[in-house]
């Protein structure tokens, strides 16, 4: 059992492999999920805002930017571009 997160991932990852191509897809979806989840998370707070300011300032409801920045959201394009707009940033897609 990983004692560290590092040491977990490594165990996802080793994990994947063995399951196949699909598993390591869907593990690269959940990094990419909630490292942008994170980004969001800390943008907002080194802007020292609250989730309810940053929702004030997008439109967007507090409990969508709580889901997005958990990584439990689903969010559609235009309301990703709304917040990272606010937080100084923008969504573009690298090849």
């Amino acid at each position: 059992m990983a004692t560290k997160f590092t040491e977990f991932m490594r165990e996802l990852r080793r994990d994947a492999k063995t399951e196949g191509p699909e598993a390591v897809a869907e593990l690269r979806y959940f990094r990419e999920r909630f490292r942008l989840a994170r980004r969001f998370s800390e943008a907002r707070r080194k802007r020292g805002w609250t989730q309810k300011r940053l929702a004030e300032k997008t439109g967007v409801d507090q409990s969508e930017i709580s889901n997005i920045e958990s990584g439990q959201a689903n969010p559609t394009y235009k309301t990703l571009q709304t917040v990272a707009s606010a937080l100084g940033g923008k969504i573009e897609l690298v090849l």
